[in-house]
């Protein structure tokens, strides 16, 4: 029985005609509108991004140099308690120079890999396009004949 429903659904799928919606009117341009909320772009992601790591990096750091500090106060002069106290303020600090490290890791990484940061706007990767100082295409190996010169905004050898 189940043999035969699945012959009588397949035929009935191969007999009935199937919608094809390639066949309208061509599509002549694209808008692309940025949302109404949330972010825009992938740049402002990860400025979002890193902003709050590095905020709750220090945010961390600071509430660890204060508990080294409380416990330094509170120990009593307590040798393992002052110890205990003396390793976290360390590594508190090791922590910070971690994250101020990375920070600087991360712009010289950024200098390489063409993000540039405006302002408070974030970091902006060059996209190739028109008015741009990337070019969108890179010109045919080769190059292209004397009548037919490149146009990068096609990638194409145009007459």
């Amino acid at each position: 029985m189940k043999k035969i429903a699945a012959l009588v659904t397949g035929a009935t799928y191969l007999i009935t005609a199937v919608s094809i919606f390639a066949q309208g009117a061509p599509i002549t341009s694209i808008t692309v509108t940025k949302p109404p909320f949330g972010f825009g772009d992938i740049g402002q992601f990860i400025t979002n991004a890193l902003f709050l790591a590095f905020v709750i990096g220090i945010i961390v750091v600071l509430l660890m140099l204060v508990w080294g500090a409380v416990q330094w106060i509170t120990s009593g002069g307590e040798k393992e308690a002052v110890a205990s106290a003396r390793g976290r303020i360390t590594n508190a600090l090791i922590g910070l120079v971690v994250l101020a490290v990375s920070y600087a890791l991360f712009h010289i990484a950024s200098q390489f890999t063409g993000f540039t940061q405006v302002g408070t706007g974030g970091f902006t990767l060059p996209i190739p396009g028109p008015g741009s100082s990337v070019p969108p295409f890179p010109p045919p190996p080769g190059g292209c004949p004397p009548i037919a010169p490149f146009n990068p905004a096609t990638g194409l050898c145009t007459p």
